[in-house]
């Protein structure tokens, strides 16, 4: 088959049709469908396609074409590379300017026909997409801010055409069943899919808080993806799929909460994600929320130890350890290879070594990467823009 070359001016990146839709999904299938079979996975492609954040616009899937080729039978296009983008509420605030909410776009899926691979397809995409991206479901007369992507192929490819790799850390505790439980002050409180609302407008209103404080360490740009209900509930029916199709089970705690004596609340909501095997599965928490943590902007490090622990912090301390241990149990529950959060927080690091003294964190090089392009004008300096909240809530 004849290809075109990767800079023809032919070449479009235009959204998808229903077939193509399909066409596109089936190829991915081969690198993203994890236990499920190939049928499987379009049904939970469809599935994740009508969910509240994703319903009515939310996403679009693209694909790039040569507008030159015939189309085949079924009047579907040769899908050359592919990738969808999810529309995702954000704020972001400039230094002495009150926070904004703004539009940006995840990036999810991107994908090369493994036929074509090695010919320059998915750069032409991205080079495309991020064109796009600039004024794409913005306001008339106003352009995008920023797009953020997951690299799961290092940080070379994306950085190159204008994603910079943020901070990409997690750390990981075992599961421990119930009977291990070494927490002695109040356990955290299981939470449920009714709780998520109420919390998730907590959540976004503290973060609205947080950013229109004045702060002489804060960075030029500060910038978070909302933590919204419709973000956490899309996560949490890609776990309900496939709980059901692979165990005919339903999760259903979703996180746990705890209280500190001066009566601030820490809570956490997670899901479970399910790989193709054992090691790859794994409850991943989404967000974790400590109302008054000062750290919470702050990157944690394996120096951190239990002399940073002041008198005032330690209740947090033993809050966070209580949902961390609520999280290990459910872990053990579902036959999980592990509890993961993103980018923790000095305070989560202590907490996390008051269950596993050992706990370390992990850098991560090649899989999950968090990359930010800056769209807007003037563009700052990479430097001096702050991803707050970079935690696994905002993955698509």
């Amino acid at each position: 088959m004849d290809l075109p070359e990767s800079t023809a001016p032919t070449l479009r990146l235009v959204q998808a049709t229903e077939s193509e839709m399909i066409d596109s999904s089936t190829l991915g299938a081969m690198s993203w469908k994890g236990p499920l079979d190939t049928n499987q996975y379009l049904q939970r492609e469809a599935h994740l396609r009508n969910q509240d954040l994703t319903r009515d616009g939310g996403i679009t899937y693209w694909i790039l074409v040569d507008t030159t080729a015939a189309p085949s039978p079924n009047d579907s296009r040769q899908i050359l590379a592919s990738c969808e983008t999810i529309r995702k509420r954000a704020l972001i605030s400039r230094l002495g300017a009150a926070p904004k909410e703004t539009i940006c776009h995840g990036i999810g899926n991107v994908h090369c026909n493994p036929a074509y691979r090695g010919r320059g397809f998915g750069r032409r995409m991205m080079v495309e997409l991020a064109k796009i991206l600039d004024t794409w479901q913005q306001k008339e007369g106003e352009g995008a801010d920023f797009s953020v992507l997951w690299s799961d192929i290092g940080k070379n490819f994306y950085a190159r055409l204008g994603w910079k790799t943020y901070l990409s850390k997690h750390i990981a505790l075992a599961p421990k069943s119930s009977h291990e439980r070494k927490i002695s002050f109040p356990k955290g409180v299981i939470l449920t899919s009714e709780d998520v609302d109420g919390l998730c407008r907590t959540d976004e209103a503290n973060l609205r808080s947080e950013m229109a404080k004045s702060d002489p360490r804060a960075s030029d740009v500060r910038l978070a993806l909302i933590p919204d209900a419709a973000t956490i509930k899309w996560h949490h029916s890609r776990e309900e799929f496939l709980a059901k199709v692979l165990f005919d089970r339903r999760p259903k705690s979703k996180g746990a909460m705890a209280e500190v004596p001066n009566g601030r609340k820490v809570w956490c909501i997670w899901t479970r994600t399910f790989g193709a095997n054992r090691d790859q599965n794994v409850l991943n928490i989404l967000r974790l929320s400590v109302e008054g943590d000062e750290t919470f902007s702050q990157p944690a490090s394996n120096k951190i130890t239990d002399n940073v622990r002041n008198r005032s912090q330690q209740p947090q301390v033993e809050a966070i350890a209580a949902i961390l241990e609520a999280a290990q149990i459910e872990a053990s529950d579902w036959s999980m290879s592990s509890v993961q959060f993103w980018n923790p927080s000095p305070l989560l690091v202590l907490a996390a070594r008051y269950l596993e003294h050992s706990a370390e964190i992990v850098d991560r090089h090649e899989e999950s990467l968090p990359s930010l392009r800056w769209h807007g004008n003037p563009k700052p300096n990479d430097s001096t823009i702050d991803w707050l909240l970079n935690e696994k809530f905002g993955w698509c």
